[in-house]
Formats: C-alpha cells, sequence, structure tokens
C-alpha cells in the first residue's frame, strides 16, 4: 500500500479510507517519525498503515494491520 491509496477494512468494505502513511516507508519529516515512533509503541509493524475517513462529517483517524485492509 502507499500514500494516497483508497482501502477498506475487510470486516468492513463500506467504509472508504485514504492512507496517509505506511510506516517505515516515508518518514522524512519530523510528524512521521513522531507517528512511527507512536505506532511502533502500539505495537504496528514495518507496512502497517495509519488511515483517514469520514464518519458522517467527522473526520476520524487510526492505525491499522496491513492485513486488515484491502486497496480499492
Amino acid at each position: 500500500m502507499n500514500v494516497g491509496d483508497v482501502v477498506f477494512l475487510n470486516s468492513n468494505p463500506e467504509i472508504s479510507m485514504t492512507v496517509e502513511y505506511v510506516l517505515n516507508k516515508n518518514a522524512n519529516g519530523v510528524q512521521e517519525k513522531m507517528l512511527s515512533h507512536q505506532m511502533r509503541i502500539g505495537g504496528f509493524t514495518d507496512g502497517d498503515v495509519y488511515c483517514t475517513w469520514f464518519d458522517g462529517k467527522e473526520l476520524k483517524n487510526a492505525c491499522f494491520k496491513a492485513k486488515m485492509l484491502t486497496k480499492k
């Protein structure tokens, strides 16, 4: 998966999410390095992703194991 890809959770294909960050793939800036650190503390490994999506009008975001997602 790459930044900008549209994905969905295997358990809920109705909600489309956008990949914002792939762990250890594009950690160039300070924010990406901080996010990498937080994801690793949370048990995530290289290739896992941080996604954003809308729930109605509310913007949501979360980290997911790559195997939980399918690219649209």
